[in-house]
């Protein structure tokens, strides 16, 4: 990839619009979208964009812990308003019912890629 390419990807990630980022790259929307069809490029972009997703999926994992800590606190809070408690609670059952499904949903995926697998493999 150019120099020119590098910046572009750079901007792609940055900037909330395609128009945005080909200005910010010092590029022309046109140039913008002939990257954007070159195969390498999205391939590129791809990973990048990847990379991204991954880190902010880890960041938010991290609070997790301490999201539901706090959301317990008041939940179990004798003191706290009731509909606050409430509303704490219903957080923490909701949270807690996608994250099952999620892993669930992730687990019997998983199940079904080494099933495959082992079709594919006899």
């Amino acid at each position: 990839m150019t120099p020119k390419m590098q910046k572009a990807l750079a901007a792609l990630l940055t900037q909330p619009t395609k128009e945005k980022a080909a200005a910010a790259a010092g590029i022309t929307s046109k140039t913008l979208r002939s990257y954007l069809d070159d195969p390498e490029f999205q391939c590129e972009y791809r990973k990048a964009f990847d990379g991204l997703v991954r880190d902010a999926t880890r960041k938010a994992q991290q609070t997790l812990d301490p999201a539901i800590a706090v959301l317990r606190e008041i939940m179990e809070n004798g003191d706290e308003n009731g509909q606050v408690r409430v509303s704490a609670a219903r957080s923490v059952l909701e949270y807690g019912l996608r994250l099952t499904e999620a892993t669930d949903i992730l687990s019997r995926l998983q199940e079904l890629e080494a099933a495959m697998g082992g079709e594919h493999g006899q």
